[in-house]
């Protein structure tokens, strides 16, 4: 086996890249957890699954950090990916990019900043250069990350409320995101001829390349369903300590139709990326979390009737 195939081959099995997505947040001074396992329940039969990596800050905006759920797509240079335009205007505010749990912390979450930082984007596809159809892995990572957010989060970001009694529990603003080394396109807002795609020699005659773009989602009724029930489990394997924190059940209500928006990143541009995310998040004012849930009380003791 030649040299070159040698290191396609590896390069095909996604660990270098997984690699170097890794090693750019930890020099980037993220705390970094490599395939995470998460359990989901699907009609009623608990599943095992893995992403590849969580990483979270180690700053915190007043107790608010920032942390990615991120998966990783290698293709072969013979392919690119290619999304539409964003025409949606629902869920645009900062309050579904950042995702704060287990209680909104941002002082103002219907602002838009967030999505400012890259161009909006919709339905992604994979497209090769010979023109024959591919698996569609933007969808795939997209499905992979979609799946896992709500259980995920119920497992690793709600933990925060376990403190010790007498603290107010901290929070985490949590964004979802596809590191891939292929090509990023989105088509032009302004084409309007099914002719002039068919006659495009190459994607920059109909479509901007870019370093990285915001990809909206919306949660199918499935989706939506097998969220609403794997945070009905969890509220009732944690109801003692949830009781303690009754603030958290807003948070709750409008966690079954998330994620909605995904940050898909060129590997080349995600040290980038990460930046623009991290000076806008630590610019935005945010609230502490005492006010909203309280501290931490001991539970009071059921007292036994007296003999006398």
């Amino acid at each position: 086996m030649s040299k070159r195939k040698w290191g396609e081959s590896f390069l095909k099995s996604g660990l270098p890249l997984e690699h170097l997505t890794l090693l750019t947040f930890k020099r980037m001074e993220y705390y970094c957890s490599p395939n995470v396992e998460y359990a989901r329940d699907e009609e009623q039969t608990e599943r095992w699954f893995e992403l590849d990596l969580f990483a979270s800050s180690h700053h915190y905006n007043k107790d608010t950090d920032l942390s990615f759920i991120v998966e990783c797509k290698y293709h072969d240079l013979s392919r690119f990916w290619f999304f539409l335009p964003c025409e949606t205007g629902r869920w645009q505010s900062n309050d579904r990019v950042f995702n704060c749990a287990p209680v909104q912390t941002l002082a103002r979450p219907k602002a838009r900043g967030a999505l400012g930082l890259a161009p909006l984007s919709n339905r992604g596809l994979v497209v090769a250069e010979d023109g024959t159809k591919q698996e569609n892995a933007v969808e795939k990572a997209i499905h992979q990350l979609s799946n896992g957010f709500v259980p995920y989060t119920l497992s690793h970001m709600f933990y925060l409320l376990d403190v010790i009694e007498g603290y107010a529990p901290s929070a985490s603003a949590v964004i979802p995101m596809i590191v891939t080394n292929a090509k990023l396109f989105r088509l032009r807002p302004s084409l309007r001829s099914l002719e002039r795609i068919r006659d495009s020699a190459q994607p920059s005659e109909i479509a901007d390349e870019l370093t990285w773009t915001w990809c909206y989602f919306e949660p199918s009724m499935v989706l939506f369903d097998q969220n609403i029930d794997n945070i009905d489990i969890y509220k009732e394997r944690e109801r003692d300590l949830l009781s303690e924190f009754p603030a958290v059940e807003s948070i709750f209500r409008l966690w079954p139709n998330r994620p909605n928006w995904i940050a898909v990143v060129h590997i080349s541009a995600l040290k980038d990326a990460i930046s623009y995310i991290e000076n806008y998040f630590f610019s935005i004012k945010t609230k502490p979390t005492q006010p909203i849930l309280g501290t931490r009380n001991p539970k009071k003791k059921e007292q036994k009737p007296s003999n006398s």
